[in-house]
């Protein structure tokens, strides 16, 4: 369903979804994502896993990191460091000693943990990205500071990159910027989205 105005007012509706999604909705739709991503070609042969460690109202993402470390992939998660992300392997996520609190109480590697950057031996590769909404054409609406864009520019981390929504964060349209990195899909509850005519958008 289109929703009128721009970036700021959209994203507080979808924000304001999100929060009013029921617990039990929100249990549901989780347990089908992770579901999805983990019965995926893409998860099966990835070697390694770009993640996050998701806040409460975000998709859960944490039975997605711990399978990734049971399963022998190497995990990689964000770390901010003043306006930018940089990428760190972890090999646990006990908070304190893997994991601390960074900026905006999000959860990200401790600043002993390894830096990472994309090389030949770690393909394939799997993002997994959040985002406040996503659109078919995998443009992506994120809090608005940027991380996410310049980070996912620098690597150039468009193939196999993938949004996690639930349902409510899917919309017909969002405003795309010049500076804007799209995914190359978008996975839902309900489906797995490739985005539309991804090569015309960057």
């Amino acid at each position: 369903m289109p929703i009128g105005g721009g970036k700021g007012p959209l994203r507080q509706n979808l924000l304001a979804r999100r929060r009013a999604l029921p617990a039990e909705q929100r249990a549901e739709q989780n347990a089908a994502i992770v579901r999805r991503i983990r019965d995926s070609a893409r998860w099966r042969t990835a070697r390694t896993i770009v993640a996050y460690a998701s806040l409460p109202e975000e998709v859960d993402t944490w039975p997605l990191l711990q399978a990734a470390l049971r399963e022998g992939k190497k995990l990689v998660l964000p770390r901010i460091e003043r306006r930018d992300i940089e990428w760190h392997a972890v090999t646990g996520l006990a908070r304190g000693s893997d994991l601390t609190e960074g900026p905006f109480g999000i959860l990200e590697p401790a600043p002993a943990a390894q830096r990472w950057r994309p090389m030949p031996g770690d393909e394939p590769v799997l993002w997994l990205i959040p985002g406040v909404g996503y659109d078919r054409c995998g443009t992506r609406l994120g809090h608005g500071a940027g991380y996410y864009d310049r980070a996912l520019r620098g690597a150039q981390a468009r193939r196999n990159s993938v949004g996690l929504a639930y349902s409510c964060q899917l919309v017909e349209i969002i405003p795309a910027a010049p500076w804007d990195w799209p995914v190359e899909s978008v996975v839902t509850p309900d489906e797995w989205i490739v985005a539309a005519n991804p090569s015309d958008r960057r």
